[in-house]
């Protein structure tokens, strides 16, 4: 013990930044994470550090919110999408179609249809205004009758019946029937005309695109559908199929189109029978799976409300309903 001392008297101490050094050193790899004024020159010089400080920001990060920003942007590329293969199956029908004036009107109509209903629908949206500023009356009632609605707290404004909140929109929408991931907004009771027509189109256009495709691809490949060659129709096959070299990724790419086509006339004639019975019945989706009947005129007046007196217009060119301005007590009436 007398040694020690005599040593600490006559050794003189060390400056101070070898000390730091020194102690860095003994301390190892672990020291450097705790340290953040030398953190960063720690990682340059170890590995490990790095991986550590790469698993401890991994663990801290909030993986609900990316996964929900992962979710709502595959959701925003589902419009994109639907647009894409719109113009694929309308691109080839007009290629495969024969040399005809008939045959150009019948393609350009349906382009015309089905893109017009598209921006009509996507451009009328069905969202209740909202009240000026952070006022929770809607304009022209009063307190008494805005007692007979239903608020909604996170729009702050009262609304009609019918009338549900969309989470997707952030809306409050007029008469909600759904939110449609492929065409990018909400059918409510303003757009939902040009949402059956829009499903309509979509339905009978593939069905003349998916006729032509397998006409070609039949006569093409000579694979013909009612035969062995069957398998070749359905798109996982045909993707192995070319993997192990017994097919062409051209005949691929024409099965893509087949396969689209026929899903797409599955997919949109179920939403037009679908639709076409809610609008005669006078509900929405919603209060079709709740059993409510809000409404109660006949078939031909519930396919009025939806489609306008010019209804035969409206099918058979794309263009806008006029709505008209309205009394702001028949807010209280359900429609």
């Amino acid at each position: 013990m007398g040694e020690t001392v005599l040593l600490n008297r006559f050794i003189p101490p060390l400056p101070s930044d070898l000390q730091l050094r020194g102690r860095t050193a003994d301390q190892g790899p672990s020291a450097c994470v705790g340290n953040s004024g030398g953190s960063s020159a720690c990682w340059m010089r170890s590995p490990l550090c790095l991986c550590r400080r790469a698993w401890s920001s991994f663990v801290n990060v909030d993986k609900l919110s990316i996964l929900r920003k992962l979710v709502d942007f595959l959701t925003s590329l589902a419009p994109l999408t639907t647009f894409i293969i719109i113009f694929l199956l309308c691109y080839y029908s007009y290629q495969l179609l024969k040399a005809s004036g008939l045959n150009t009107i019948i393609v350009y109509f349906f382009t015309i249809e089905i893109f017009g209903n598209w921006v009509l629908f996507f451009c009328t949206k069905s969202y209740i205004d909202k009240s000026s500023g952070n006022s929770e009356l809607a304009a022209g009632l009063s307190h008494d009758d805005c007692k007979q609605l239903r608020y909604c707290p996170t729009c702050k404004i009262y609304k009609p019946e019918r009338s549900h909140h969309c989470s997707l929109c952030d809306r409050c929408i007029h008469q909600r029937d759904h939110h449609c991931f492929f065409l990018g907004t909400c059918v409510g009771g303003y757009n939902l005309c040009y949402f059956i027509l829009f499903c309509f189109y979509a339905c009978i256009g593939c069905i003349f695109a998916a006729r032509l495709l397998h006409t070609y691809y039949s006569g093409t490949y000579l694979r013909a559908f009612w035969s062995s060659e069957v398998l070749y129709y359905f798109y996982p096959v045909t993707l192995v199929m070319w993997l192990l070299g017994k097919a062409e990724l051209a005949e691929v790419g024409w099965v893509t189109l087949l396969y689209v086509s026929s899903a797409t006339v599955v997919f949109t004639g179920f939403c037009v029978i679908q639709q076409l019975v809610y609008v005669l019945r006078g509900q929405t989706a919603y209060e079709y799976n709740k059993g409510l009947l809000m409404v109660h005129r006949s078939a031909f007046h519930n396919f009025l409300h939806v489609f306008g007196r010019y209804w035969i217009l409206h099918i058979i060119i794309p263009f806008p309903r006029r709505r008209s301005e309205t009394d702001p007590r028949s807010f209280l009436k359900i429609v």
